[in-house]
């Protein structure tokens, strides 16, 4: 009895502090580019210059655990020569809806739902290779 008592306890607070740890990359995630300029991006060995890259991660909406497709891997490039590494998830029945994991640390952080048509190259890029 005292033994899955303690069990429970433990798988609470070890819950609570993914939960926790989750918050806090995406806080990061968010404060790092409100402090700091996207120079470029690569995702998928495809150059997003700073232009191309403005205003995408402004405004994050709640990923309401749609359904995914494809994702795509890539590398947010800021002005005080940081990078984020970030996993770009395609909603597969919205158009132009994206799904944000920050990569940056060991646990993997959903940040939010980006809603944009910038990355429909990508999905064309590489139905071309394919």
């Amino acid at each position: 009895m005292k033994l899955s008592y303690i069990s429970g306890l433990l798988l609470v607070f070890s819950s609570t502090c993914f939960g926790v740890a989750k918050e806090i990359v995406e806080y990061d995630f968010k404060r790092t580019l409100r402090k700091h300029t996207i120079v470029s991006a690569d995702i998928e060995n495809i150059f997003f210059s700073q232009e191309d890259m403005k205003g995408i991660f402004d405004h994050f909406e709640n990923d309401e655990g749609r359904y995914r497709c494809e994702s795509f891997s890539g590398i947010i490039n800021l002005d005080n020569n940081e990078s984020i590494s970030v996993e770009i998830i395609k909603h597969c029945y919205e158009k132009n809806r994206y799904i944000i994991i920050s990569k940056q640390y060991s646990v993997e952080s959903t940040i939010g739902d980006i809603n944009t048509d910038k990355f429909d190259y990508l999905k064309k890029q590489i139905d071309s290779i394919q």
